[in-house]
């Protein structure tokens, strides 16, 4: 027996898939985490179970506490996600007005078992990811999958096509106004030392949303970057989340390139603009500078991409 919950809707052999929401909860939150709870009851302390976690559990299954509706666990939710608070304290908020998150889904079952996590919180921290509904000190926790797994494979892919490549840091953990500088800094770094690199950033900045536009905290981040001027003719950039969704916009991120600079003249746009209304997606999609993959299905943070191309073999 079993049961998956996803954003999909689909059909499989011995397994019951229900679909929810994300990254907004909805009805279906609640709705996936009562046919979840009630399922974790039917085993017995002789079952044996294997719970596979991801980043996004924490909107795809939810049961507020008693004394807040869906309507203002909502609101709650989305005042914190457009806060620019890191996803620690995201989580930490969510654990408490929350009836199955912190290890309380856990306490629902004698049966052993184990949890295999795809991570998408900065260091790995096992209380924080999906908000932890089965972290409890029964519970084994494995990591199978996370962003430094992800970026080894990308330098791997790469490392022979370039004088240097390197995973600068897996844990970039600050808001994009300094992780933008963060960034200039380690390409002026590289840039008088090597003809061709690639430099690899992984993990999560935090943005506030301060206006009405559409966007996300990677197409911010490269709206930044090319604010500071860092884009040459050899070097260009992408900024991507891993789970294909970016904020409150359909793309996953941005890209940037030495052509951007005369496109946006042609057209007329003040980067400045779009960044002071949060509409970093407009900017980006009005040039052809959207990277949009769609939902990839799994989740371990962010991708920062910077590839310098002279005498690049690639």
């Amino acid at each position: 027996d079993g049961i998956a919950i996803s954003l999909s809707e689909k059909k499989l052999n011995t397994i019951k898939n229900i679909q929810s929401s994300h990254p907004i909860l909805s009805q279906k939150s609640i709705d996936s985490a009562d046919t979840l709870i009630a399922t974790i009851k039917k085993m017995t302390k002789d079952d044996f179970y294997i719970f596979c976690l991801s980043g996004g559990a924490s909107a795809m299954i939810e049961k507020p506490v008693e004394g807040i509706d869906l309507e203002n666990f909502q609101k709650i939710s989305q005042a914190l996600i457009g806060s620019g608070i890191d996803i620690k304290v995201l989580n930490s908020v969510r654990k408490s007005i929350s009836q199955i998150k912190g290890g309380k889904l856990a306490q629902n079952t004698q049966a052993n078992g184990r949890v295999l996590v795809l991570s998408d919180v900065i260091g790995d921290d096992l209380s924080t990811i999906g908000s932890a509904p089965m972290y409890d000190t029964k519970v084994p926790h494995t990591i199978i999958g996370n962003n430094a797994i992800a970026l080894q494979g990308a330098k791997h892919f790469i490392d022979q096509k370039v004088q240097k490549c390197e995973i600068v840091t897996t844990t970039l953990d600050m808001d994009s106004q300094n992780a933008t500088q963060y960034i200039k800094k380690t390409l002026e770094q590289f840039d008088t030392k090597y003809e061709s690199f690639c430099l690899l950033f992984g993990g999560e900045t935090t943005t506030e949303v301060i206006g009405e536009g559409k966007g996300g905290r990677n197409q911010e981040l490269a709206l930044r970057l090319l604010l500071e001027d860092v884009i040459t003719q050899d070097l260009s950039i992408l900024c991507a989340g891993s789970d294909g969704i970016d904020g409150n916009s359909p793309a996953t991120g941005a890209f940037l390139d030495f052509e951007i600079y005369q496109k946006m003249k042609i057209a007329r746009l003040d980067p400045k603009k779009y960044l002071q209304n949060s509409d970093s997606y407009n900017f980006f999609k009005t040039l052809g500078y959207d990277f949009t993959i769609g939902a990839t299905g799994t989740n371990v943070m962010d991708f920062i991409i910077c590839l310098k191309t002279k005498h690049c073999s690639y």
